[in-house]
């Protein structure tokens, strides 16, 4: 898919073809305005071109949820550094698949979830757990998690 055919899909449909090989969004991040996304650059329009897109390249897979060895711990995956928000993601698009997970992320996104609440920080609704599960349940219940408070 072109970067033109993609500019001319549905929300749920750019969500979904936006998902770099890490499991970020790329539609929803606040560096949409000057970066096209993992999945729409070339290694070399990329600055620091991650440890997953790499290995999912050299692998020929769409993403980390294709790969025998997720979760690895490397980079984007490394919790103590970048949290749990992506595992629960790549999990998620594993168990449910990318169109499920694409879904529920713009359905969210519609009730008020933000993906990126502080765009200086990158972070959002999905940041702060303490375990994959509790993004999955957010990712799952989306607004009936927020009300409960667990978000």
């Amino acid at each position: 898919m072109t970067y033109e055919e993609y500019s001319a899909l549905g929300k749920t449909e750019k969500i979904a073809a936006s998902v770099a090989p890490c499991g970020l969004i790329c539609e929803l991040c606040s560096e949409r305005s000057h970066c096209k996304g993992c999945n729409f650059s070339s290694q070399d329009e990329i600055e620091c071109c991650c440890f997953q897109r790499k290995c999912c390249d050299k692998k020929e897979l769409d993403g980390c949820w294709e790969c025998p060895d997720f979760p690895c711990g490397n980079d984007m995956h490394n919790v103590s550094e970048h949290g749990v928000r992506l595992i629960a993601f790549v999990r998620y698009i594993k168990e449910n698949g990318l169109e499920r997970f694409s879904e529920r992320i713009a359905e969210n996104e519609k009730n008020g979830i933000i993906y990126h609440r502080d765009p200086k920080n990158y972070t959002g609704d999905y940041d702060g757990f303490s375990n994959a599960e509790e993004v999955i349940d957010l990712i799952e219940k989306g607004k009936e998690t927020v009300r409960n408070g667990k978000a």
